[in-house]
Protein backbone atom coordinates (compact mmCIF):
# COMPACT_ATOMS: atom_id res chain seq x y z
CA UNK A 1 0.00 0.00 0.00
CA UNK A 2 1.30 3.44 -0.95
CA UNK A 3 0.60 6.63 0.94
CA UNK A 4 -1.90 7.68 -1.78
CA UNK A 5 -3.71 4.35 -1.48
CA UNK A 6 -3.75 4.78 2.30
CA UNK A 7 -5.29 8.26 1.89
CA UNK A 8 -8.01 6.79 -0.36
CA UNK A 9 -8.65 4.00 2.16
CA UNK A 10 -9.00 6.47 5.05
CA UNK A 11 -11.35 8.62 2.93
CA UNK A 12 -13.62 5.62 2.26
CA UNK A 13 -13.52 4.61 5.92
CA UNK A 14 -14.42 8.12 7.12
CA UNK A 15 -17.29 8.27 4.62
CA UNK A 16 -18.60 4.98 6.07
CA UNK A 17 -18.27 6.38 9.61
CA UNK A 18 -20.15 9.53 8.59
CA UNK A 19 -22.94 7.53 6.96
CA UNK A 20 -23.20 5.44 10.12
CA UNK A 21 -23.37 8.60 12.24
CA UNK A 22 -26.23 9.88 10.09
CA UNK A 23 -28.00 6.50 10.15
CA UNK A 24 -27.84 6.43 13.94
CA UNK A 25 -30.13 9.48 13.95
CA UNK A 26 -32.65 8.42 11.32
CA UNK A 27 -32.56 4.78 10.25
CA UNK A 28 -34.28 1.75 11.72
CA UNK A 29 -32.18 -0.81 13.60
CA UNK A 30 -31.69 -3.10 10.60
CA UNK A 31 -30.16 -0.33 8.49
CA UNK A 32 -28.01 0.89 11.36
CA UNK A 33 -26.73 -2.67 11.91
CA UNK A 34 -25.86 -2.88 8.20
CA UNK A 35 -23.95 0.41 8.43
CA UNK A 36 -22.08 -0.75 11.54
CA UNK A 37 -21.09 -4.00 9.82
CA UNK A 38 -19.81 -2.03 6.83
CA UNK A 39 -17.80 0.35 9.03
CA UNK A 40 -16.32 -2.58 10.92
CA UNK A 41 -15.31 -4.24 7.64
CA UNK A 42 -12.54 -1.61 7.47
CA UNK A 43 -11.19 -2.71 10.88
CA UNK A 44 -8.96 -5.50 12.16
CA UNK A 45 -8.68 -6.67 15.75
CA UNK A 46 -5.26 -8.17 16.38
CA UNK A 47 -4.95 -10.79 19.12
CA UNK A 48 -5.28 -9.03 22.46
CA UNK A 49 -6.91 -5.92 20.98
CA UNK A 50 -10.40 -4.94 19.96
CA UNK A 51 -11.60 -2.66 17.18
CA UNK A 52 -15.31 -1.93 16.92
CA UNK A 53 -17.64 0.80 15.86
CA UNK A 54 -19.68 2.52 18.56
CA UNK A 55 -23.35 1.94 17.90
CA UNK A 56 -24.37 5.30 19.41
CA UNK A 57 -27.98 4.56 20.32
CA UNK A 58 -30.22 2.00 21.97
CA UNK A 59 -32.03 -0.44 19.71
CA UNK A 60 -35.78 -0.82 19.36
CA UNK A 61 -36.58 2.89 19.25
CA UNK A 62 -39.83 4.06 17.68
CA UNK A 63 -39.82 6.31 14.61
CA UNK A 64 -41.17 9.11 16.81
CA UNK A 65 -38.33 8.74 19.30
CA UNK A 66 -35.75 8.71 16.47
CA UNK A 67 -37.28 11.90 15.04
CA UNK A 68 -37.03 13.52 18.48
CA UNK A 69 -33.37 12.51 18.83
CA UNK A 70 -32.55 13.80 15.33
CA UNK A 71 -34.16 17.14 16.15
CA UNK A 72 -32.02 17.56 19.30
CA UNK A 73 -28.74 16.05 18.13
CA UNK A 74 -25.85 17.89 16.55
CA UNK A 75 -25.64 17.45 12.80
CA UNK A 76 -22.92 14.92 12.00
CA UNK A 77 -20.26 16.09 9.57
CA UNK A 78 -17.70 14.01 7.74
CA UNK A 79 -14.47 14.17 9.67
CA UNK A 80 -11.79 16.17 7.84
CA UNK A 81 -8.48 14.40 7.17
CA UNK A 82 -5.59 16.75 7.82
CA UNK A 83 -2.75 14.47 6.82
CA UNK A 84 -1.72 10.89 6.21
CA UNK A 85 1.77 9.84 7.28
CA UNK A 86 3.70 6.64 6.64
CA UNK A 87 5.77 5.16 9.45
CA UNK A 88 7.99 2.14 9.90
CA UNK A 89 6.59 0.78 13.15
CA UNK A 90 8.81 -1.62 15.11
CA UNK A 91 7.24 -5.09 15.04
CA UNK A 92 4.54 -4.03 12.55
CA UNK A 93 6.38 -2.73 9.51
CA UNK A 94 4.79 -0.12 7.25
CA UNK A 95 1.82 1.60 8.90
CA UNK A 96 -0.12 4.72 8.03
CA UNK A 97 -1.60 7.28 10.40
CA UNK A 98 -4.45 9.60 9.47
CA UNK A 99 -4.94 12.67 11.67
CA UNK A 100 -8.61 13.65 11.55
CA UNK A 101 -10.97 16.20 13.03
CA UNK A 102 -14.24 15.92 14.87
CA UNK A 103 -17.60 14.72 13.61
CA UNK A 104 -19.72 17.68 14.69
CA UNK A 105 -19.78 21.19 13.24
CA UNK A 106 -18.65 22.66 16.57
CA UNK A 107 -15.34 20.77 16.60
CA UNK A 108 -14.74 19.80 12.98
CA UNK A 109 -11.79 22.17 12.69
CA UNK A 110 -9.81 20.65 15.58
CA UNK A 111 -7.80 17.45 15.73
CA UNK A 112 -9.71 14.71 17.50
CA UNK A 113 -8.61 11.25 16.34
CA UNK A 114 -5.69 9.44 14.77
CA UNK A 115 -6.43 6.20 12.95
CA UNK A 116 -3.67 3.68 12.23
CA UNK A 117 -3.88 1.31 9.27
CA UNK A 118 -1.68 -1.36 7.74
CA UNK A 119 -1.92 -4.09 5.16
CA UNK A 120 -3.56 -7.24 6.58
CA UNK A 121 -3.42 -9.98 3.97
CA UNK A 122 -4.49 -8.34 0.71
CA UNK A 123 -6.39 -5.44 2.26
CA UNK A 124 -5.69 -2.29 4.23
CA UNK A 125 -7.30 -2.35 7.68
CA UNK A 126 -7.66 0.06 10.59
CA UNK A 127 -5.73 -1.49 13.48
CA UNK A 128 -5.87 1.29 16.10
CA UNK A 129 -7.72 4.43 17.07
CA UNK A 130 -6.04 7.12 19.15
CA UNK A 131 -7.56 10.27 20.63
CA UNK A 132 -6.12 13.65 21.49
CA UNK A 133 -4.81 13.93 25.02
CA UNK A 134 -6.37 17.29 25.83
CA UNK A 135 -4.24 17.69 28.95
CA UNK A 136 -0.88 17.91 27.18
CA UNK A 137 0.97 20.60 25.32
CA UNK A 138 2.43 20.03 22.78
CA UNK A 139 -0.19 17.80 21.22
CA UNK A 140 -0.08 14.12 22.21
CA UNK A 141 -2.16 11.06 21.39
CA UNK A 142 -3.51 8.33 23.69
CA UNK A 143 -4.76 4.88 22.64
CA UNK A 144 -8.55 4.43 22.61
CA UNK A 145 -8.95 1.02 21.00
CA UNK A 146 -7.13 -1.55 18.95
CA UNK A 147 -3.40 -2.12 18.82
CA UNK A 148 -1.05 -0.01 20.88
CA UNK A 149 1.47 1.62 18.59
CA UNK A 150 4.72 2.33 20.41
CA UNK A 151 7.05 5.23 19.72
CA UNK A 152 7.46 5.70 15.96
CA UNK A 153 9.76 8.68 15.51
CA UNK A 154 9.48 10.77 12.37
CA UNK A 155 7.42 9.64 9.38
CA UNK A 156 8.95 8.10 6.27
CA UNK A 157 6.52 10.17 4.17
CA UNK A 158 3.74 12.66 4.84
CA UNK A 159 0.83 13.64 2.62
CA UNK A 160 -0.64 17.01 3.69
CA UNK A 161 -4.34 17.27 2.85
CA UNK A 162 -5.87 20.13 4.87
CA UNK A 163 -4.08 22.58 7.13
CA UNK A 164 -5.75 22.79 10.58
CA UNK A 165 -6.83 26.18 11.85
CA UNK A 166 -6.22 25.58 15.57
CA UNK A 167 -2.65 26.76 16.42
CA UNK A 168 -1.62 23.68 18.45
CA UNK A 169 -2.97 21.35 15.77
CA UNK A 170 -1.32 23.38 13.01
CA UNK A 171 2.07 23.19 14.77
CA UNK A 172 1.82 19.38 14.99
CA UNK A 173 0.70 19.18 11.34
CA UNK A 174 3.58 21.35 10.13
CA UNK A 175 6.12 19.34 12.17
CA UNK A 176 4.92 16.04 10.65
CA UNK A 177 4.78 17.44 7.10
CA UNK A 178 8.31 18.88 7.43
CA UNK A 179 9.68 15.60 8.84
CA UNK A 180 8.06 13.68 5.98
CA UNK A 181 9.70 15.99 3.44
CA UNK A 182 13.13 15.55 5.05
CA UNK A 183 12.76 11.77 4.92
CA UNK A 184 12.00 11.59 1.18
Amino acid sequence: MTIDEAADFFAKFLTAVHEQDEASLTEPDEELERRIAYTESFMHSAPGSSMSSPFMRPRGMSAERLADIKERAATPVRRPVYLVAQYEVPGRGRCFAADVGGAEEANSLAYELRYWATQIGDEPKIIAQYGIDFHTDPLAWKPLMGAVIGPVGDPVKALPLERPRIPRDRENYERIVAAGRRAT
